[in-house]
């Protein structure tokens, strides 16, 4: 096996060691793992959680994204490095008593005893890891290990003073266990079965050092450790759920206090009676505390939803509490931060975003990003999750749907931490870049304006070549219910200012998590052109109704000023448009199934020919059905098509690339099918090559399952792709052969983008990880997650 097959996971040897790279400034964009990568793009646009602060270093903390980014600052959000554990980190654990040694929790639990530039692998132990596997449509990795346990670490501490003692909660096949190990994880023991999950784990530091006292938090129970003795703490009366528990030490009555929150929420949307819970005995008993934070609402009702609580771990009379639908007038909903500094008996709201009937208003005393200029209060939400620091009360961190914001004076003032302004430009990310995207789009008549395509955050603009980055207005012609999404962007090459843009308001697609449950039915959508680069726009796809739109290529053989256009729509096919885009007939003649996934159209601009894919509507590893993905080809301008074989063993085309020397020559990349078996790798996907116009293909690129897109820079003969592996490749040999593009090593990648200026630079498009931009062959000297065979 050589050292490239290794990289990806069917059935590969995980190495203990993950490195990632620092930096300790963001002179233009962020760069963490070396110096010749950097990130593009505005900050912030996805959901963060789980923040965590050094109790030595308030300045020095983490945060997670559920798109399997992991991100780092040293000074206080002013900047952010990224890095990636394989997965989203469920939680970052410090070590009390050394300011170097962190914990992580994603495939695996990981270990950096060098503030993050390290990451090493503590559970499973690693000589008992035989292989990480990639499995499914995420691409979802799992540790292999001698014994075939599927393990997951749920929580861990580590011991206040003896930073050899761990605790760590695992599930193992599905049984969750509470395991110690006391030499720094290199083995284990279990202590206890545990009949549910466990949150968190907290250490009463004033208990003796060889038989700690430990708190173990559950949503129906707090099980507790003390003497050696076992004990259920069952919720307060009447509760079937915790959501979210806070604990601290408070040096003054020398005890360990815990805070609950309960009630219907984000997070126990069944619902539930409400509270606000402190106990001073360690769970035995809860008072509700809510009532000074409802003094605050106005009308009768339902009390405020309570997404998540935190306390100061080393002074916990300061505690905080996310909060949402605080009814402060009859048509007055109030979302945002409460704090309390007497152990919740009395509160300020701290942060306080007001929505009404007819405006909405953010808190005076927030600092705004470019986010909150587009889209208002209502869209990031309140607080996730909020961090406070161990060592001041007065400095935490929040993160929500779109944002990281903090407060470093107990909630008087709170400043968001994803974003900069640009001195008369756009906005720079601080390196918290957590968007997903589907491609670049050079102006052909301006080198600096360059359109990004994205999920959730719509259109983005740069006039600087990608420096700073502005959203488009919600104002300028697009429809309300069209701008969550765009998926293409066309531009016509010969008439200045003409560009046409596929949008709609599903994202992420074509994954099968937005149509599993529901189909296409009620996608919104369409197609929106600009004749003055952008600045106002206008729908021109009345004829094809709405619909997820994917894809638009323009037909450059025609006529400037009445162009052919076709354009792909999910779950409707293909769409043909011969006057410029004012008019579309829809073109399926020979195209099988009731609602084809139209995704990516290509044409063969020398011979007219059109190439089409279908992606498939199954993802339960079966083939040979109607839910395959297909291929077609139409030779006389998508009037008929026909159907074109697919390599033996895959149903799920992505994308087709043309070699543009040879007619009869395509590439093919394609996802893998789920097969039987746990550890089984997926089958089917990688990249495939015909020489004969699809009657044959030849797999050239296999222990890769997950490849989105592939495409190629006709400057340098090179061809590209990347997927769900943390991988970029490039083939300079027409992809009879692929490399890794070293440096870049995001988990979930979808597109490289030829740098338009620069033949020696690219941009990697990621699901979740923002827009990387670097050198095309690679940086030698950047650190990167590491396998060994």
């Amino acid at each position: 096996m050589t050292k490239l097959s290794s990289l990806t996971g069917c059935s590969l040897i995980l190495v203990i060691s993950v490195l990632v790279a620092c930096s300790s400034t963001n002179e233009k964009r962020p760069s963490d793992h070396s110096v010749r990568w950097e990130r593009t793009g505005p900050g912030g646009g996805g959901a963060m959680f789980n923040p965590a602060v050094s109790p030595a270093d308030p300045d020095y903390a983490y945060v997670a994204c559920d798109m399997t980014g992991s991100y780092c600052t040293e000074n206080g959000g002013k900047s952010w490095r990224m890095f990636s554990l394989h997965s989203p980190v469920r939680f970052f654990s410090f070590d009390p008593s050394d300011p170097e040694v962190v914990y992580a929790g994603s495939v695996g639990l990981f270990r950096t005893t060098d503030r993050g530039k390290t990451w090493h692998l503590v559970y499973p132990v690693p000589d008992q890891v035989t292989g990480l596997v990639s499995k499914g449509d995420h691409a979802e990795e799992m540790i292999v290990t001698k014994d075939s346990t599927e393990t997951e670490v749920l929580s861990m501490a580590v011991d206040p003073e003896l930073k050899q003692n761990l605790f760590a909660v695992i599930s193992a096949d599905r049984k969750v266990a509470l395991i110690s190990s006391s030499d720094y994880g290199k083995s284990w023991k279990k202590n206890k079965d545990i009949e549910e999950e466990i949150s968190k784990i907290f250490i009463d530091p004033s208990s003796p050092a060889g038989d700690r006292t430990i708190y173990l938090t559950g949503p129906k129970s707090v099980l507790t450790r003390e003497k050696g003795q076992w004990q259920i703490l069952a919720c307060p009366k009447g509760i079937k759920k915790m959501t979210s528990y806070a604990a601290g030490y408070d040096n003054e009555k020398k005890r360990l206090i815990l805070y609950a929150i309960s009630g219907k929420s984000y997070f126990n949307p069944e619902g539930d009676k409400s509270g606000i819970y402190f106990s001073g005995d360690g769970g035995k008993t809860w008072e509700n505390r809510q009532a000074g934070l409802l003094n605050f609402q106005k009308e009768e009702g339902e009390p405020p939803e309570y997404r998540t609580i935190a306390t100061c771990s080393g002074h916990p009379s300061t505690l905080y509490v996310s909060f949402r639908d605080l009814r402060t007038a009859k048509d007055t909903l109030c979302l945002g931060v409460a704090v309390s500094r007497d152990y919740g008996k009395s509160w300020t709201l701290a942060w306080k975003d007001k929505l009404t009937s007819g405006t909405t208003g953010y808190t005076p005393n927030y600092e705004k990003g470019w986010i909150d200029e587009k889209f208002g209060p209502g869209w990031g939400e309140n607080p996730f999750a909020i961090a406070v620091a161990p060592s001041d009360p007065n400095i935490c961190y929040t993160t929500d749907f779109g944002r990281a914001i903090g407060t470093r004076d107990g909630g008087r003032a709170w400043n968001q931490l994803y974003s900069v302004r640009k001195e008369g430009g756009g906005w720079i990310s601080t390196g918290l870049e957590v968007t997903t995207g589907y491609m670049l789009a050079a102006d052909p008549f301006d080198q600096g304006h360059v359109l990004m395509a994205n999920t959730d955050i719509g259109l983005l603009s740069s006039n600087d070549s990608c420096v700073s980055w502005s959203a488009t207005g919600n104002d300028n012609g697009i429809p309300n219910n069209w701008i969550n999404s765009t998926y293409w962007i066309t531009y016509d090459p010969s008439v200045k200012g003409t560009i046409w843009a596929a949008m709609s308001d599903i994202h992420d697609l074509p994954r099968p998590k937005m149509w599993r449950r529901h189909g296409i039915t009620g996608y919104q959508g369409g197609i929106v052109m600009t004749a003055d680069d952008g600045k106002s726009w206008k729908p021109v796809s009345g004829d094809i109704g709405e619909a997820a739109i994917t894809h638009i290529i323009i037909d450059p053989n025609s006529k400037p000023g009445n162009r052919t256009l076709y354009a792909c729509a999910f779950g409707k096919g293909v769409f043909k448009s011969t006057d410029n885009g004012k008019s579309w007939e829809k073109k399926n003649n020979g195209i099988e199934g009731r609602e084809p996934f139209a995704w990516r159209i290509t044409m063969n601009e020398k011979q007219g020919t059109l190439f089409l894919v279908i992606c498939r509507r199954s993802d339960n590893g079966s083939i040979g059905n109607d839910m395959d993905g297909m291929i077609y080809r139409s030779d006389d301008g998508a009037e008929s098509w026909k159907r074109m074989n697919l390599p033996e063993g895959t149903n799920g085309p992505m994308c087709l690339a043309l070699d543009t020397e040879n007619n009869d020559r395509l590439l093919l990349s394609a996802w893998g099918r789920v097969t039987p078996g746990r550890f089984s790798p997926d089958a089917g996907g990688g990249i495939f090559v015909t020489t004969d116009n699809g009657r044959t293909w030849k797999n050239v690129l296999s222990y890769d399952q997950h490849i989105h897109d592939i495409t190629f820079d006709a400057r340098s003969k090179t061809y590209y792709a990347c997927g769900f592996n943390s991988s970029a490749y490039r083939s300079a040999d027409s992809g009879e052969t692929w490399s890794k593009i070293k440096g870049y090593d995001f988990k979930w990648g979808k597109r490289v983008e030829p740098d338009p200026y620069d033949t020696g630079k690219i941009f990697v498009i990621t699901f979740g990880g923002g827009v990387w931009h670097g050198p095309a062959s690679g940086d030698n000297t950047a650190l990167t997650t590491m396998f060994l065979d």
